[in-house]
């Protein structure tokens, strides 16, 4: 089995280097037999294709953006051990979530993934992917997501992230928005020692819509990098990335979010917003939002918020009878709930509250 380091470029464009927000290392190791997949299991019904093998140049560029160098790219290519082509037909509309879950053990510790979800013009469909692994098993993931909506196609992807403390986690999402279609994308980044997260999203066609809705939780040591960009080329386009996050004991995150209006995107919108609750005193907590203009007729808004709970509602909902523990928990429940209940399935989204818990239970709202 063999390894190697390389250098991410984070951000879309270099900024000052003090911070340390412009790279990340990461080390890169191979599978040691790339026809050892991780277990899938799937969930789909209607007229959804799914296939494990496609035509990896078909789909024109790559949609991952400036998040995923050449190096990256070709390490993916090469040792893909896991597949997966999902497309909805034109003009079908599916009614459950399709859901795809990627499984790492013991005889398959190596995940490498690449998924290409298609949507054909006037199609609709909900996408959850899951990742899982065997309690006690060291497990590296690498991944990238391709997601490509046709003309008045509309698509939500759900990305579920739950890998042990001590797993390795790198996962980019790329995806494109012709005219008059729209792409909710929800990531949720609760687990795993240093996830290395992005998403590329393009509005390319007039009126297009995109939404990213990131959620993530940092407890124990652990240290998030994640890089979100929407990118606006058609006329009247509109996006919004928005997060919430906790932060617990001595976890540290930096969060880039970028908003580019290139030339030619005259009347659209865009928003990106992030909301981060401490329970911490040794947090470290960077937020780096970011706005690039190429076009006149635009509007940009961006907003950050951090900080701890409010003593006065913790004073109320303890003399209403909860404990200390209690009540923050309810609190972080409440921090991201905006976020988890636009996922429509409900296991996921108890999943994700349960993870809250448990991460706080464990001692993670020692203030």
């Amino acid at each position: 089995m063999s390894q190697f380091e390389t250098m991410l470029g984070r951000m879309p464009v270099r900024t000052w280097s003090r911070p340390r927000v412009n790279d990340a290392g990461l080390v890169l190791r191979e599978p040691d037999d790339v026809s050892l997949a991780g277990g899938a299991d799937i969930r789909a019904s209607g007229q959804i294709i799914i296939k494990q093998s496609y035509d990896r140049t078909a789909f024109g560029e790559d949609l991952t953006g400036p998040f995923v160098p050449e190096g990256l790219r070709v390490f993916i290519e090469e040792n893909t051990n896991r597949r997966h082509l999902i497309r909805i037909p034109k003009g079908y509309a599916e009614r459950e979530p399709i859901v795809l879950t990627l499984h790492l053990g013991m005889e398959s510790p190596v995940l490498v993934d690449d998924v290409v979800i298609e949507a054909e013009e006037d199609a609709s469909a909900v996408v959850i992917l899951k990742y899982t692994s065997d309690d006690g098993t060291r497990v590296q993931h690498f991944g990238r997501t391709r997601v490509i909506v046709r003309r008045n196609a509309r698509v939500q992807l759900v990305k579920l992230q739950m890998l042990p403390n001590d797993a390795a986690h790198t996962d980019a999402v790329g995806g494109v928005a012709q005219a008059g279609a729209r792409l909710d994308v929800i990531l949720a980044e609760l687990g795993a020692a240093r996830p290395l997260s992005s998403c590329n999203l393009i509005l390319e066609g007039d009126g297009a819509n995109a939404e990213l809705d990131v959620v993530y939780l940092g407890d124990g040591e652990r240290s998030l990098d994640m890089s979100y960009r929407a990118e606006h080329r058609g006329r009247k386009t509109v996006s919004g990335i928005y997060a919430k996050g906790i932060l617990m004991d001595r976890s540290k995150k930096i969060f880039r979010d970028t908003l580019d209006f290139k030339s030619g995107a005259s009347g659209s919108k865009g928003r990106e917003e992030e909301n981060v609750l401490m329970l911490g005193r040794d947090v470290r907590n960077i937020s780096v939002p970011l706005l690039l203009c190429g076009e006149d007729n635009v509007e940009g808004e961006h907003a950050a918020s951090s900080g701890r709970p409010d003593e006065k509602v913790l004073f109320y909902l303890m003399s209403r009878g909860l404990g200390e523990l209690e009540a923050k928990k309810l609190l972080a429940q409440a921090a991201v709930s905006s976020i988890v209940e636009k996922i429509p399935e409900a296991s996921v989204r108890n999943e994700i509250l349960g993870a809250v818990r448990r991460s706080i239970g464990k001692g993670g709202a020692k203030a």
